[in-house]
C-alpha cells in the first residue's frame, strides 16, 4: 500500500511530466482531432494541471481516518471510517479527450494509493502513443501500465481480474464492460454519454445564450459528451435566438468555419459519414457544408418537430445542434422529462422559479444555469452520470471517494459492556427497545 508520500511524489512527478510534454501533446492532439492549442490547454492539459494542484493540496486531510459517532448501545467503544486503497485498478478511456479523461482517472486512482493499467482509445493512436512514452519513461510498471491496441486488449482486459474498474465510453460497450466485472464481482464506475439537453425561456439574455451555447456545442467539433445534443426554446424567441447563433458561429470561426484554425476536425470518417447521414433529411438554418478530405462538418443547426426522429434518438456527438420549440412552459417540462438521466443538462433563464423547479426535479449527473460545460471543469463538483448515463462520480474528493474503499472501524473495550446482549433474555427486551429507541 502506497503511503502520503508516495502518492504525493507520484503526482508531483505526473504534474512535472504533464508540463514537459506540453508540446507534444499538443501535437498529438492537432493530429489525432485539429484541436487549436488554446482549446487543447483549455480543456485537457489545464484541467488536468488544476486536478492534480487540487489534489496535492488536499490530498493529507483526504487520507486522515475521520472519527464517527458511537450509539449508547456500543459503548464504551470508538467508531472510524479509513479509506483504503482497492489495489489494482484498469482504466478504459475514450478518444473525444484522450489526455483529459484518462489522466484525471488516474490522478484520482493514484490518489487513494491504487496500481492502475490505462487503456486508451486506439481510435486517437498518436495521443495512446504519447500517453505510453509520458508513463513508461517515467513511472514504474509496479505504479502504472499502459496497453495500447484494439477492442481486442481491452476485452483480454477485462477477462482479467482487478478490483476496480472505471469506464468512460458509449453506452453498447459500458454494458459489456459491466457484464464482464459481473462475472468477477469487480465493481465498476462508468461514464456513459447521453442527449444533455438545453432549455431556454423567454426571459434569459438570448444574446449570451447564444454566445456560451455555440462555444461549448461546437467546441472539440461537437465530440462532448457534455455538450448540448439539442436546443428546446419558447417559440416566441426562436428567430431572434437562432439570429445570435449565427452571429456568434460566424464571430468565431469566420464566414468558412472548414477553414478555420480555431474548429477542430471529426475524429474519423466513419463518425463524418454518420454524422453526415443524420443531416441528409433535416432543415439546415445554419452551415452544413462539409469537407471530406479535412473529415470537417462545419457548425450546423437544423429545425427539429420530432422527438422521435433518428436526430432525436441516438447521441449526436457532433457539430450538429437541432433547435425545438415550445409554447409553454408547461409544455416544456413534458417534453424535457423524456430525456431524464442525461450526463448534463443546461438551463438559461433569469426565472427563479423556473430555476429551482429544474434543480429539485429533473434527474441528470450535472445541471450547469446559464452556461454550458462550466460545471465540469473543476475539481470541486462531483462529476458523473445518472442512471442511463453512468454511475460514480469523479473529480477532486468525490474521485478519490470512488477509487477508496470505505473501511468501517469499531474499538470495544473487554471491560463495561452491556450485559443484556447475551442469553438468556428472559425479561431483557423491554431494556433492549429503550436502549435501541
Amino acid at each position: 500500500m502506497m503511503d502520503y508520500r508516495e502518492r504525493i511524489n507520484l503526482l508531483m512527478k505526473l504534474r512535472d511530466v504533464v508540463r514537459a510534454n506540453e508540446k507534444k501533446i499538443y501535437k498529438a492532439l492537432q493530429d489525432d482531432l485539429g484541436k487549436p492549442e488554446f482549446e487543447a490547454y483549455e480543456s485537457e492539459i489545464g484541467l488536468i494541471i488544476t486536478e492534480l494542484n487540487y489534489t496535492i493540496k488536499y490530498l493529507s486531510s483526504w487520507m486522515k481516518y475521520k472519527t464517527v459517532p458511537t450509539p449508547y448501545f456500543h459503548m464504551p467503544a470508538s467508531s472510524m471510517v479509513y479509506r483504503e486503497p482497492y489495489g489494482k485498478v484498469l482504466i478504459i478511456s475514450p478518444w473525444n479527450y484522450p489526455f483529459q479523461l484518462t489522466l484525471i482517472p488516474l490522478i484520482n486512482a493514484w490518489a487513494a494509493g491504487n496500481k492502475v493499467t490505462l487503456k486508451p482509445s486506439e481510435i486517437t493512436g498518436n495521443s495512446a502513443k504519447l500517453i505510453y512514452d509520458m508513463m513508461t519513461e517515467n513511472f514504474h510498471t509496479s505504479r502504472v501500465r499502459v496497453m495500447l491496441g484494439g477492442p481486442e486488449v481491452t476485452m483480454d482486459l477485462l477477462d482479467k481480474k482487478f478490483d476496480f474498474i472505471f469506464f468512460t465510453g458509449s453506452m453498447r460497450v459500458g454494458k459489456i464492460v459491466m457484464e464482464k466485472a459481473a462475472e468477477q464481482m469487480t465493481p465498476v464506475s462508468l461514464q456513459l454519454g447521453g442527449k444533455p439537453p438545453c432549455l431556454i425561456d423567454d426571459t434569459c439574455s438570448l444574446k449570451a445564450a447564444a454566445k456560451k451555447i455555440v462555444r461549448g456545442k461546437f467546441m472539440n467539433c461537437g465530440q462532448s459528451s457534455l455538450a448540448p445534443e439539442f436546443v428546446l426554446i419558447d417559440e416566441a424567441v426562436k428567430d431572434k435566438f437562432i439570429t445570435y447563433l449565427d452571429y456568434y458561429i460566424t464571430k468565431f470561426y469566420g464566414k468558412d468555419p472548414l477553414n478555420s484554425p480555431d474548429y477542430g476536425r471529426i475524429v474519423n470518417l466513419e463518425h463524418f459519414f454518420r454524422l453526415l447521414d443524420l443531416i441528409e433529411h433535416q432543415e439546415i438554418i445554419i452551415g452544413g457544408d462539409f469537407d471530406t478530405y479535412q473529415i470537417k462538418i462545419s457548425p450546423t443547426v437544423v429545425t427539429e418537430n420530432s422527438l422521435c426522429s433518428d436526430m432525436m434518438k441516438t447521441e449526436i456527438f457532433g457539430p450538429i445542434l437541432p433547435i425545438i420549440t415550445y409554447r409553454t412552459w408547461e409544455e416544456a417540462v413534458d417534453r424535457i422529462m423524456r430525456f431524464q438521466h442525461p450526463p448534463a443538462m443546461y438551463l438559461f433563464t433569469k426565472d427563479k422559479n423556473h430555476e429551482e423547479f429544474i434543480k429539485n426535479h429533473y434527474s441528470a449527473g450535472s445541471i450547469c444555469v446559464n452556461d454550458v460545460l462550466m460545471q465540469a471543469m473543476t475539481p470541486y463538483l462531483p462529476m458523473g452520470g445518472v442512471g442511463s448515463s453512468g454511475m460514480g462520480k469523479y473529480h477532486g474528493k468525490a474521485g478519490f471517494d470512488l477509487f477508496s474503499n470505505v473501511k468501517s472501524v469499531m474499538k470495544r473495550k473487554s471491560r463495561g459492556e452491556n450485559k443484556i446482549v447475551y442469553p438468556p433474555y428472559r425479561d431483557k427486551l423491554k431494556w433492549l427497545k429503550k436502549l435501541l429507541k
